[in-house]
């Protein structure tokens, strides 16, 4: 009798701290949201940073199609057009000298300069540009692949600073060579050494293909990548309701030791978001057969790079500007 009187005991207290991290959990994703309607830039492009970040956003997209493996003259009409909108606005309403929306001008022109022969007329890029001289055209790196990976065993600020996304995939990555980049990444810190993330490796081109069709960002170098790489994490790690974001920090981290130990291993990736719909997320789980319980946090095209290929600018910000001192 007794016995079962604590095996009862201990099953109260189970159902009672169910019941209470149920709570808790409601509670913390109410405040999620409500943070998210208050703050997130997609409702509130209002405000300056939000419309910096949509130009950024918009001359990624230019910048990434003027470093495409496959890249064909006319691309990106709509995008150039929806770009110069978006500067226009943004000066009107916050003035000009923004670096970002600089870049963003700078990237416009050397789409310009590298259809300097098309025959189709760009009269609305062409007076934009116009009124706006004193900006150089971007420059998109070309790089050897010798030299992309020269810091490999330099100092770490040398090697972080050398470590570019790159699109171009020439080669199949060696599974010895990726499995070696895998184990490297798991010195990553975790919470509590909980070790949350997962790793799934697609080898199979039609896998590959129906994975980019859900995350929709690949057109136009998606099919050259040999393997992807879908990094989760495993919710069963996480032990209480307030640890609710623990599994994209600890996801984050994982990725960022992952992409440092693929370049260091001579492998070029490409880092894939994964901001899908729910559906596409669900589509995703049961394509690749993965528990329901692992949240997908990134995916990663990767592939041995070719001889000479371009990549992306992008200019980061100054620490200064995204740094504040509090005493």
């Amino acid at each position: 009798m007794k016995e079962f009187a604590r095996k009862l005991k201990r099953r109260l207290e189970a159902a009672v701290a169910r019941a209470k991290t149920r709570r808790e959990a409601k509670a913390a994703f109410r405040y999620d949201l409500k943070q998210f309607l208050e703050g997130a830039g997609a409702l509130h492009l209002d405000r300056m940073a939000a419309a910096r970040s949509e130009i950024v956003m918009a001359y990624h997209v230019v910048e990434k199609g003027l470093t495409m493996p496959h890249r064909r003259l006319g691309f990106g009409k709509g995008a150039i057009v929806h770009l110069v909108n978006l500067i226009d606005a943004f000066e009107r309403r916050f003035g000009s000298g923004d670096a970002q929306v600089r870049h963003a001008v700078a990237v416009l022109k050397a789409y310009r300069e590298l259809h300097r022969d098309w025959p189709e007329p760009m009269p609305k890029l062409d007076a934009f540009l116009a009124k706006r001289p004193d900006v150089a055209a971007a420059a998109q790196p070309h790089v050897r692949r010798e030299d992309f990976f020269a810091q490999r065993d330099a100092a770490f600020p040398s090697f972080a600073a050398s470590r570019h996304v790159c699109r171009h995939f020439a080669a199949p990555v060696p599974r010895k060579t990726l499995e070696d980049a895998i184990a490297l990444a798991m010195t990553a810190p975790s919470a509590c050494n909980r070790q949350h993330c997962r790793v799934h490796v697609i080898d199979d081109a039609g896998l590959r293909d129906r994975l980019f069709a859900l995350q929709g960002g690949t057109r136009g170098f998606g099919q050259d990548a040999d393997k992807v790489i879908v990094v989760t994490a495993d919710l069963s790690a996480v032990c209480w309701a307030w640890e609710r974001h623990d599994a994209y920090t600890n996801g984050g981290i994982f990725v960022m030791n992952l992409c440092y130990s693929l370049h260091w291993h001579g492998i070029a990736c490409c880092i894939l978001h994964w901001s899908v719909a729910p559906e596409n997320d669900r589509a995703a789980h049961e394509l690749l057969g993965i528990a329901r319980s692992e949240a997908i946090v990134q995916v990663l095209a990767c592939g041995m790079p070719p001889e000479e290929f371009d990549v992306a600018g992008s200019p980061r910000l100054d620490a200064k500007e995204v740094t504040t001192w509090h005493r």
